[in-house]
């Protein structure tokens, strides 16, 4: 059986990698608002409610994964290593040695001596610290592991079931860990090691294992799930309104009558966002498959190139995203700053989170197309190009 391609996957990546910015955009705004504030309770609901981005990337990833290589046999580790890894690695490094320099850059009075950067850029790599680079440390490490989880999931096929139960079990309580413990734990005096793995916490693949086992199991009994969810999608969505009003009420609860801090009451890794992020993953993914339909429908073609462009553009626009959001906050902070009114300050929100959107998409695009330099955003483009293509397919 040949590699399947799944087309309502590119919708989830570019909508996905949409929200992706929403959720930092936000987080900025609010910064400029006052804590205790009806705005500033606003945008933390809302910033709450699209946290289940990393989730839903997470599960994409595996199920991408498990679909490519479901049916290879033999599957040979040593070759997808290779390939995995070059697109992974690579980026890893650049982006991380271009986000030191971006920070230095900004740093009055950084020393750019080998004694201060050198220890900046073991640390970095070692952990995954620069901006949101943790995604990829993750995935890393899926990789490694990938052999085995493939194979487990070949030779368990009649335990299915009992496995996602199991895996979505754990993830509760894996979340209710991370939350009610360790997130009040004081390492003070640990070895560096523990600190480290304590600290470095969210980019554990045990955090994730859920949703790269669903992924893996969806990829399993793809055909009889998407039939499923086809004919229950009416429930699915009225489970999504439901989902989202009592993420919303979660956090009211936490923030006016528990007194939570508002990082706590934001945290990712907490377990409503278990239940809540798969019923958000699943409206996604029916939604992609309900395009994946439509998409060669004359009315639909514009809004499909759209969708492709962006998905190819995804995993770029991740890595790019760092410096179009930090122009959009320096021209948002100078506009605050000369006292703009509330509603302009609210109305510029969606400018600033399509800017930072489409910007990345453009620079990944163009560096996509770039024979060599298209590794630092996970592509390998062909040497050769028809005259004029990559310029009109930008514009």
């Amino acid at each position: 059986m040949g590699k399947r391609y799944l087309d309502e996957i590119d919708l989830m990546r570019a909508f996905v990698i949409l929200g992706v910015l929403t959720v930092h955009t936000l987080s900025f705004f609010n910064v400029l608002n006052s804590d205790g504030t009806p705005g500033f309770y606003a945008l933390g609901a809302l910033i709450t409610a699209t946290h289940f981005t990393r989730e839903t990337f997470m599960f994409v990833t595996g199920l991408v994964l498990f679909t490519t290589y479901l049916h290879q046999d033999p599957f040979q580790p040593l070759p997808f290593w290779r390939k995995r890894f070059q697109f992974i690695v690579i980026p890893y490094v650049v982006w991380t040695l271009a986000y030191i320099a971006f920070v230095a850059l900004l740093t009055p009075g950084f020393s750019w001596s080998w004694s201060t950067l050198a220890p900046a850029v073991i640390h970095n790599l070692l952990t995954g610290n620069m901006f949101f680079l943790y995604f990829l440390v993750v995935s890393m490490q899926l990789y490694l592991i990938f052999p085995l989880l493939l194979y487990g999931i070949r030779k368990a096929e009649k335990y299915h079931v009992h496995i996602l139960v199991a895996s979505f079990a754990l993830e509760i309580c894996l979340m209710w860990l991370n939350q009610n413990i360790l997130d009040s734990l004081t390492p003070v005096g640990w070895p560096k090691w523990l600190y480290d793995l304590y600290t470095y916490r969210d980019r554990n693949l045990l955090m994730y294992q859920f949703w790269f086992i669903a992924g893996g199991i969806l990829a399993c009994h793809y055909d009889q799930v998407s039939a499923w969810m086809d004919r229950h999608r009416k429930a699915l969505f009225a489970v999504l309104v439901a989902s989202l009003a009592v993420v919303f009420g979660h956090y009211v609860l936490e923030r006016l009558v528990m007194h939570v801090s508002e990082d706590e009451a934001e945290l990712v890794l907490q377990p409503i966002m278990v239940p809540y992020s798969l019923v958000v993953t699943c409206a996604f993914w029916y939604a992609g498959l309900a395009w994946s339909k439509r998409k060669e429908r004359p009315g639909w073609r514009a809004f499909s190139r759209f969708v492709r462009v962006a998905s190819q553009t995804s995993f770029g626009i991740y890595l790019i995203q760092p410096f179009p959001l930090y122009a959009m906050e320096v021209v948002i902070d100078d506009l605050d700053g000369r006292g703009i009114p509330v509603w302009l300050h609210y109305a510029l929100l969606p400018a600033a989170v399509l800017f930072s959107y489409f910007s990345s998409m453009l620079a990944a695009y163009i560096l996509m197309k770039i024979p060599v330099v298209s590794y630092v955003v996970g592509r390998k483009a062909k040497l050769r190009h028809a005259r004029g293509e990559p310029v009109r397919r930008a514009a």
